[in-house]
């Protein structure tokens, strides 16, 4: 497949300014804050002597492990003060996705990604965990801006439910021009998904990278309307008995203690979103 066919940006409101983890490291970088960098690999790529930019970038391809979640026939419930979360089951596959694009700059970039084993699917694009993209395409453009540029992307099933294979997915760190690398890819993350800012049918889903979860491991808790669960199943969930169009939520990585597990994305921090008519 070529060319943009589907674009969906979710702009989702976040306590943090709007640019996010990009602005972080650039305020970093200014005042000359030394970080570990970790003991992950990387690669840098000097662009052409003709490109204007000329601006080093310093890719970030330490490994990552995806932890699959079992599968089982029971159907998880959360119920309280009225909000009910249900489990909703996806067909488990051995979906796999690959990134082909080997060197990156600042401003656009052109990314081939291949896929094998999934159909009728499409390419979730998270980047610093803030703006999400969608496409039923391999090939598209995005934007990189000075700095550090995390970007998740993964496949989605038909119904837009992330699809939780080991293979399925594919997380960089594209460090723009002379800054630090303040990403660590083999600590644990959580990335937010769903639900979008407006939605019909809110779903929840989320993506672990490094980690599982489980009544006696790491946990994730999910605020929405200041109502707390405690999920200790990776899955996609169904959200209903909201009291009304205008929600909030908020995800969590704790760990078996409950304490909140570092990381620049485990606190999601508070995000809207509207329930509104499938008429409208």
């Amino acid at each position: 497949m070529s060319g943009k066919l589907k674009v969906e940006s979710s702009k989702l409101k976040v306590e943090s300014s709007k640019w996010g983890f990009a602005v972080v490291c650039l305020l970093v970088s200014i005042c000359c804050v030394q970080v570990s960098c970790g003991s992950d690999e990387a690669k840098t790529t000097e662009l052409p002597e003709n490109d204007s930019t000329q601006t080093q970038v310093l890719t970030n391809t330490g490994e990552v492990q995806i932890i699959e979640p079992a599968l089982d026939d029971e159907i998880a419930v959360l119920e309280k003060d009225g909000i009910v979360l249900t489990e909703l089951k996806s067909e488990p596959g051995e979906a796999v996705l690959t990134l082909n694009t080997t060197s990156f700059q600042e401003g656009e970039n052109h990314l081939n990604f291949a896929v094998e084993g999934a159909s009728d699917y499409h390419i979730a694009y998270l980047a610093n965990n803030y703006d999400l993209s969608e496409f039923s395409t391999d090939v598209f453009e995005m934007e990189f801006l000075y700095g550090n540029n995390v970007f998740l992307a993964f496949l989605t099933d038909k119904n837009n439910i992330a699809i939780k294979s080991n293979k399925g997915s594919v997380l960089k760190n594209a460090v723009v021009g002379d800054m630090e690398n303040l990403f660590n890819m083999e600590q644990p993350h959580l990335f937010y998904y769903l639900p979008k800012a407006a939605t019909s049918d809110p779903i929840l889903d989320f993506y672990l990278v490094n980690t599982a979860i489980g009544s006696d491991g790491n946990k994730v808790k999910v605020t929405i309307n200041q109502t707390d669960f405690i999920v200790g199943k990776w899955a996609a969930y169904r959200i209903t008995g909201l009291p009304g169009p205008q929600n909030t939520i908020r995800i969590q990585l704790l760990d078996k203690n409950g304490k909140l597990i570092n990381g620049p994305f485990n606190d999601s921090g508070e995000r809207s979103f509207s329930v509104i008519n499938k008429a409208s």
